[in-house]
């Protein structure tokens, strides 16, 4: 084999490993990124829920306050957060002793 074919096949390999090292890392970064966002919005869900549970039990008199923090842990994503059966119970039961109705967002049977 002369020069040429051994510099080419050295090149070949070369390139398919630095080409198969950057799809990895590639995949590698959209996971991470994925998992970040997953982690980010379980985070902000459990805050949320928090605040919400709080303003019900301690400043229950803070109707738009509840109301905006309800409506953006219940209604369904993007532009909610989906928020969970425990939380319905006591939203309901806080909009029943305030006399209000349900709202249109909160969906919750």
């Amino acid at each position: 084999m002369d020069n040429n074919t051994i510099t080419t096949l050295v090149l070949a390999i070369l390139a398919s490993n630095g080409f198969f090292a950057l799809v990895q890392f590639l995949i590698t970064r959209w996971d991470t990124r994925k998992n970040l966002k997953g982690t980010l919005r379980k985070l902000e869900k459990d805050g949320l829920r928090t605040q919400l549970l709080l303003m019900i039990l301690l400043r229950p008199q803070e109707k738009r306050e509840i109301l905006t923090l309800g409506e953006r842990y219940f209604s369904k994503p993007p532009k909610g957060l989906d928020g969970n059966w425990y939380m319905t119970d006591m939203f309901k039961k806080w909009l029943k002793e305030e006399g209000h109705s349900n709202p249109d967002w909160f969906n919750k049977e």
